[in-house]
């Protein structure tokens, strides 16, 4: 707004005040929901990694063709639900075993009694149970496979335990994520609530409700931007405090997922900034001038 000099009227104290608390309040508010996004990305991220230790294992029969071997070894490669995977022959694994023991057993036997054997890492989406038991049933009626051995014991504690913690961890987060909203919407709303008297005014002057709450939203729109980022950059230095005291926990985050966090974040920090402003502009307007004080 210009004064009658044509010069733009500077924003007093109290208006910077007030831009600079509401930016703050929302900005902890994004770094919680931020948090929040962190924590339950690095739980996912370690089931996924649990569940991927329930490895399988395929002992090939004893002196089977080669040319069959390499079929099954090459079948078992291709599987769907296969990530990785690891051969071990069995004069390797005899080796490796008399030399462990501190003795030949193969001499006194006359023959290498251990069969080859592949060992498996699954993808994670192929790690449930009810998956990799079909994945079992499936390799093992592959030609020249002896026996398929994992640890089906290991994956129902892991299954049974995540099934336990899930629902109190979902209903905590939904009431942090409750509280988080609340305390955006009131920091937005008594912001709002300091210039209800002008939004009257401007109304009783016959200005129209869109013209009046247009610049209220931009106003809303560059808090929830400026706060999105703000929180963004403490929930990176936080990151980067924890990568100083062990750096594996924070592999999940690669470039893309915190790409990803950072856009959630300016998002919902815009969403709310307008929503709060515009529910709040929209309660003036509908009130009279004597319920104002």
């Amino acid at each position: 707004m210009a004064d009658s000099s044509g010069t733009k009227q500077r924003p007093s104290g109290a208006q910077i005040t007030t831009a600079v608390t509401t930016t703050v309040g929302m900005s902890l508010t994004l770094l919680l929901i931020g948090l929040m996004l962190v924590l339950g990305w690095l739980g996912y991220h370690w089931e996924q990694q649990l569940r991927q230790e329930a490895r399988v294992q395929v002992f090939f029969q004893r002196e089977v063709d080669e040319e069959l071997l390499e079929a099954a070894r090459e079948m078992l490669r291709t599987d769907p639900g296969v990530e990785s995977v690891s051969f071990i022959d069995a004069e390797t694994a005899s080796r490796d075993l008399e030399d462990q023991l501190g003795e030949s057993f193969v001499d006194f036997l006359g023959y290498v009694p251990l069969s080859d054997v592949m060992d498996i890492r699954m993808r994670p989406e192929a790690s449930t149970t009810s998956e990799l038991a079909a994945a079992v049933e499936r390799m093992g009626n592959i030609a020249g496979v002896s026996e398929v051995v994992w640890q089906a014991e290991l994956l129902s504690q892991i299954e049974s335990t995540v099934s336990r913690l899930i629902l109190p961890l979902a209903s905590l987060a939904a009431i942090f994520l409750f509280a988080a909203i609340a305390l955006m919407n009131n920091t937005i709303r008594l912001t709002v609530f300091a210039r209800r008297f002008l939004i009257k005014t401007m109304q009783l002057v016959g200005a129209h409700p869109q013209a009046i709450r247009a610049p209220f939203i931009r106003q809303g729109l560059l808090f929830g931007l400026v706060s999105g980022a703000l929180a963004f950059a403490g929930l990176n230095g936080l990151l980067s405090l924890v990568q100083l005291q062990n750096a594996t926990i924070l592999e999940p985050f690669s470039p893309l997922v915190l790409g990803a966090l950072f856009a959630i974040l300016i998002i919902t920090g815009m969403i709310f900034g307008v929503g709060s402003t515009a529910f709040a502009v929209n309660r003036f307007l509908k009130k009279r001038l004597d319920t104002l004080h």
